[in-house]
């Protein structure tokens, strides 16, 4: 069986790696005509694993425990996998399918096993994905094909009669990707809405019924969807603003929304950090924005790669991995794929499908000997298919010159940095490294994306010292010149040197006063999980805490997420407030994302010269001094936004609130909060 996992090429950029993105977005922008196909890097395919049906595509029915080469010439570029047979797209277009062919899923007109690969008649192909026994393809006109089993209208030819070439699929037009599950079938168009059609027992077409749909029909509420993936009655896709959703079938948590209770419309999983995900039978998997990978559903054959068969029903950080950019599943078996191409592996393992030379289960990673330059991995029932690189092709672009680092001091003794991320024309994941002054050895690293901004934290220095940084970024094969060197920072210090509150909220809410659904975060955080978190819809919900000690003058510095915040009236983030429980000074945000900084004791607002973007990380220092003529200031990712002076009233600042105590709409998360005495 076959997740169908692809990307299209709808408001973000494509990796090369990944040939139908590649064309996809070549077509979209201009670049190539429809009817044509662009070539781009790809091998021999290699198989491991079961093959009493030919699924190995090496010519015989023997099983094997190591991968081998599948009997195929031509280069490729492309893989997918079903329950029991592959398919492979090569550089001009075209389709080579082999192994079980019971119910037509080959697509050569018969009905015969094929242990060597054949070529289907279908041409100017630009992706192919697999389901449990059928097929489906994107031309590069945008139209739709399939063939196989269609018992269950998973064809969505209008029938349930099943095919053993390919027919085009009526009514949809502007298509840029597609994908299969075990029995039902997806098409994202071109504007990022989603059509599905197939078995619906679950709620998998997601559509909010659970009647059997045998020809595409809309999936409401999806927009701006740019990855979907299918697994065997469940759906995942990664819209353009890094969110991820899912439906359908959800007994083993697969759907990663912390129950097992089946969903018929597309639901909310992550928001904001999703790279890519990866739908198995009954586990999913998804690549973060740092290069790590979560894993959640069905765990009884270590498919989830925590150390344990236990299940999860929320999204968990599979430990030992970073710096990944891909994943691969199969019925039970998990991969990773690091940008420079080297596979771990984990799962189940009964017929060696993980190719590591035993059929022993891995309950957690272990790294396949002798794989590196792997481009892509698709597995099925106890069988995986690997996809090389071409090895004319080498990776020889460096990532791009970082952004000059921005680097500021609130917190005694520690510089906080921030830079405009790097691009690369292969990897999505990239290591920077830091660097202090003019060493010319990295006093540290972060793993992170190609978009956005990305921070890191030089603490355990002097107070009053001054230094200057620059960050260098690595593909796993290439690095970047050094960036522009940042600003002199002196670090601070004085009374700041003793914070009156840390908390990353590694230990939990313990020592929080909270009401209503405050809560913790487990999946989401700035640095890393866990975060605060506030979803409310209508109620209050904020936490509240003592400092150490009382402070006339101080500053509270903490990382904020703002995902939504709906209606006229502004959303507190955070709360000041003195030792008769008074709040002191606020900082608010609106449903548009303008800032304002509040002086509570006058019960007046005023208006910050910037916008907080949502759906990011953003640093925020908010700083107050006690008194009739008091001040206030707020700083943004290290850029101070604006000062007043206000009455803020003579008790001293005593505790902090973060979240609002009104009743409101919105979903905030917070994290590596720091509150210093002094100014």
């Amino acid at each position: 069986m076959h997740r169908g996992r692809t990307t299209s090429a709808v408001g973000t950029a494509a990796r090369a790696r990944l040939v139908g993105p590649l064309i996809l977005l070549a077509t979209i922008v201009g670049g190539v005509s429809p009817g044509s196909v662009v070539q781009a890097a790809g091998a021999q395919p290699l198989s491991t694993g079961l093959n009493a049906d030919g699924q190995l595509g090496d010519g015989t029915t023997a099983s094997r425990q190591v991968t081998g080469p599948v009997d195929l010439q031509a280069t490729m570029v492309a893989i997918a996998s079903g329950r029991e047979h592959a398919y492979a797209l090569d550089d001009g277009g075209r389709i080579w399918a082999w192994g079980d062919n019971s119910r037509g899923a080959i697509g050569d007109g018969s009905s015969a096993d094929r242990p060597t690969p054949v070529r289907l008649a279908l041409t100017d192909v630009v992706q192919v994905e697999a389901g449990h026994y059928h097929g489906i393809a994107l031309r590069a006109d945008r139209t739709v094909w399939t063939w196989g089993y269609g018992g269950l209208g998973q064809l969505g030819l209008g029938t349930t009669n099943n095919r053993s070439q390919p027919v085009q699929v009526p009514g949809l037009t502007d298509i840029v990707a597609v994908a299969a599950g075990r029995d039902m079938s997806y098409a994202v168009r071109a504007d990022g809405s989603m059509m599905a059609w197939g078995n619906n027992s679950f709620g998998e077409v997601g559509d909010g019924t659970l009647t059997r749909r045998t020809s595409p029909v809309s999936v409401p509420g999806l927009t701006n969807v740019i990855e979907v993936s299918a697994g065997r009655d469940h759906a995942l896709v990664v819209r353009s603003d890094g969110s991820m959703w899912g439906w359908g079938a959800n007994a083993s948590g697969q759907l990663g929304i912390g129950s097992t209770i089946d969903q018929r419309t597309p639901v909310p999983v992550l928001t904001g950090s999703v790279v890519h995900v990866e739908a198995g039978a009954e586990h999913s998997l998804a690549v973060m924005t740092n290069g790590a990978v979560r894993a959640w559903g069905r765990g009884q054959r270590g498919q989830l790669g925590l150390g344990t068969t236990s299940s999860r029903t929320t999204p968990t950080v599979v430990a030992g991995l970073s710096g990944i950019v891909d994943v691969g599943d199969g019925r039970d078996q998990s991969f990773a794929i690091s940008a420079i191409g080297e596979v771990w592996a984990w799962g189940y393992n009964d017929t060696g499908q993980l190719g590591d030379g035993s059929t022993t289960i891995r309950l957690s990673p272990v790294r396949i000997p002798g794989l590196s330059g792997i481009e892509s991995v698709q597995g099925g029932r106890g069988m995986t298919i690997f996809l090389p690189g071409s090895s004319g092709d080498p990776d020889v672009t460096p990532p791009s010159v970082p952004g000059r680092p921005n680097a500021t001091s609130t917190v005694a003794g520690r510089a906080d940095l921030a830079w405009a991320a790097s691009t690369d024309d292969r990897a999505s994941s990239l290591t920077y490294s830091v660097y202090r002054d003019s060493g010319t050895t990295p006093i540290g690293a972060v793993v992170g994306g190609t978009s956005g901004t990305l921070s890191f934290a030089d603490a355990g220095l002097t107070s009053g010292s001054v230094h200057t940084y620059r960050v260098r970024a690595s593909d796993g094969v290439n690095q970047s010149a050094l960036s522009a060197v940042s600003d002199p920072v002196t670090i601070a210090g004085g009374g700041g040197s003793t914070p009156l509150l840390v908390d990353d909220f590694s230990g939990g809410l313990a020592g929080w006063s909270l009401t209503g659904p405050f809560m913790l975060d487990a999946a989401a955080g700035s640095n890393g999980a866990p975060s605060a978190r506030a979803a409310v819809a209508g109620t209050a919900a904020d936490g509240r805490r003592s400092l150490s000690s009382s402070a006339i003058e101080a500053c509270a510095t903490v990382d904020v997420r703002v995902t939504t915040v709906a209606g006229s009236t502004r959303y507190a983030l955070m709360k000041l407030r003195n030792l008769v429980g008074s709040s002191m000074a606020r900082v608010e945000v609106s449903a548009a994302g303008q800032l304002y900084v509040r002086a509570d004791v006058v019960g007046t607002s005023y208006t910050v010269g910037r916008n907080l973007p949502f759906g990011s990380w953003h640093r925020v220092t908010l700083c107050v001094s006690a008194g009739a003529s008091g001040s206030l200031r707020l700083t943004v990712d290290g850029n101070v936004s604006g000062s007043w002076n206000a009455d803020t009233g003579t008790q001293p600042l005593a505790s902090i609130q973060l979240g609002d105590n009104s009743a409101r709409t919105a979903t905030v998360n917070w994290d590596d909060l720091v509150v210093t005495e002094g100014w």
